[in-house]
């Protein structure tokens, strides 16, 4: 048999996300709490409009090439964007309602502010496949690189349709027509066809603008029924995008009515996870909702474990890089690295911090004598201090002092645990869906078990080691199914080498912003303008929507 040696090409190194697979389950709760909508579907109306284009293109132009549908498609995008940034600075100014996050920004409002100063707009200057002034890479724009996940889930859209993705006519066409009606969608298209574009045809289209669906009754309707799941038309999915919807808005009344607080992230998080509002007001969950914010809290434990593990772990490659200049880190394996560092005097003086000698003593001082959970605006709740340890990593915060804060969310957490409940409570999360995520609630309530009674360094000996190993792991999995290398430290006959950048610790984010933008578009999130900062409050169309779904 004959033998052919050749060069194997190595695999091409990424910076990736996500290098210890802890923010995976998170990712996994609030992908089946709020299903349809997602991190990069950002206003509600790309839901009726990318429908309404290729409904209307097929009208229009029945026999034309995927070519040609693929060029009136970008123009389309193009124009839809211009439209809502003109429609802001004609009207009230108010980024939020028009052009925020439209597609193609970053290009379009320069080409917008140089035709307000009468310099002449082509649309097709930014729809070719060229660098410079193109709107956006993917060939169908924000449909293709955005909306068209959200939107097959939603059965608004058919990806599998050919030659080009098609409307479905169950629910994407009702969607169409109800643009067609109330809009000027023949100027529309000759606007289109012309490829000129003056700041008339902006104003004449300003009906098109994001802003506008809570002007078109019957487009409001429909995606009231779509978001909300009026006609339970989603099963499972739509309940819980319902309720999810339902919380926001009732915890955005709550906010406005304890003190005028506006719906933010941070507020969010800290109510389903602490149970209260700003200054300790109790958060008074309606019992339809309860099991919806329960999930919620079990996002935020998750993500609180998340962030606290990066930063370990970034403090281990960061000692990792340094060790040549320390000859009591040893490198040699990933096991004498965990152990060596938990003998540092870094470990050392974290270990003083806390003054505690066992997991079990801190979690029984903290239990007795720690903040309670309602507390959270509290610099040693853990929500504050995983916030501080994820930013003085970055801050280079003494690392002693970042090890010690690191411990106390870990005994936190324990101390906040319901052992009488699984450890991601009703989420229809199994073990096998957690399988290639070795560091997880399930696993970090069994692991107090090895930590509770064991010196502080031997504990810390095991968490770098369960880090430093999770992490290859994960990283082998990315390379055998993408290809793409993630590794940050890699094995070698010479030891353990750090590669690349450290990784800094972040949040994930749990689709919260797009949420609350697609319900102020759809018209049930208002501003109240006679309070200071203008709080956000459900609008009487929120309010009726959250009344049908409370009962």
């Amino acid at each position: 048999m004959q033998v052919k040696t050749g060069w194997v090409r190595p695999p091409h190194a990424i910076g990736g996300l996500d290098h210890l697979g802890t923010q995976a389950p998170c990712v996994l709760i609030y992908s089946q709490l709020l299903p349809g909508i997602t991190n990069v579907t950002d206003r509600a109306r790309y839901y009726s409009f990318y429908p309404w284009v290729v409904w209307s293109f097929d009208k229009r132009f029945p026999n034309a090439s995927a070519d040609t549908l693929r060029e009136f498609y970008r123009r389309a995008d193009c124009l839809f964007s211009l439209i809502a940034e003109r429609h802001s600075r004609q009207t009230d100014h108010d980024h939020e309602l028009h052009g925020a996050a439209m597609v193609g920004r970053v290009q379009l409002v320069p080409a917008l502010d140089r035709l307000e100063k009468g310099q002449e707009l082509r649309l097709s200057d930014y729809t070719g496949s060229a660098p410079g002034r193109r709107y956006f890479l993917n060939p169908f724009g924000g449909l293709g690189q955005y909306y068209a996940g959200a939107l097959s889930q939603l059965e608004l859209m058919d990806p599998s349709s050919k030659p080009w993705m098609k409307y479905t006519v169950e629910r994407g066409q009702p969607l169409a027509e109800a643009i067609e009606v109330a809009t000027p969608a023949s100027y529309f298209w000759d606007v289109l066809e012309r490829d000129v574009v003056t700041l008339g045809d902006l104003d004449h289209l300003a009906g098109f603008c994001a802003c506008s669906i809570r002007h078109n009754p019957i487009e409001q309707q429909r995606l009231h029924d779509i978001f909300f799941d009026r006609k339970s038309e989603f099963a499972e999915l739509g309940l819980q995008r319902r309720k999810t919807l339902a919380l926001l808005l009732h915890l955005s009344r709550e906010l406005h009515k304890t003190g005028g607080h506006d719906l933010t992230e941070a507020r969010f998080r800290a109510a389903v996870y602490a149970g209260t509002l700003p200054g300790q007001h109790s958060y008074l969950i309606p019992p339809t909702l309860r099991s919806t914010k329960d999930a919620w809290a079990l996002y935020q434990r998750n993500d609180l474990l998340s962030v606290t593990m990066q930063s370990v772990f970034a403090i281990c490659l960061e000692q990792l890089l340094g060790s040549g200049a320390h000859d009591d880190i040893d490198g040699s394996s990933v096991e004498r690295f965990a152990q060596s560092l938990a003998r540092s005097s870094l470990v050392g003086e974290a270990c003083s911090r806390l003054d505690a000698p066992s997991l079990a003593t801190l979690v029984h001082k903290l239990s007795r004598d720690g903040v309670s959970i309602s507390d959270w605006e509290h610099p040693d709740h853990e929500i504050a201090t995983a916030q501080r340890l994820a930013a003085g990593v970055e801050r280079h915060t003494p690392r002693d002092e970042l090890l010690s804060d690191a411990l106390r969310v870990i005994a936190l957490l324990y101390v906040r645990d319901d052992l009488t409940a699984r450890a991601y409570g009703n989420l229809p999360i199994t073990d096998d869906a957690l399988e290639d995520y070795p560091i997880n609630l399930a696993s970090f309530r069994a692991r107090y078990g090895r930590w509770q009674d064991c010196p502080l360094p031997e504990l810390f000996a095991d968490l770098f080691a369960w880090l430093m190993n999770t992490h290859l792991r994960v990283a082998l999995r990315k390379l055998r199914q993408t290809t793409h290398s993630t590794f940050r430290f890699r094995p070698t006959e010479r030891g353990l080498q750090v590669v690349d950048d450290v990784p800094p610790p972040a949040p994930t984010t749990p689709r919260f912003r797009q949420a609350v933008q697609v319900l102020r578009d759809v018209g049930a999130l208002d501003r109240d303008r006679g309070l200071p900062g203008k709080p956000t409050i459900p609008s009487p169309d929120g309010t009726r929507l959250m009344e049908e779904i409370l009962g």
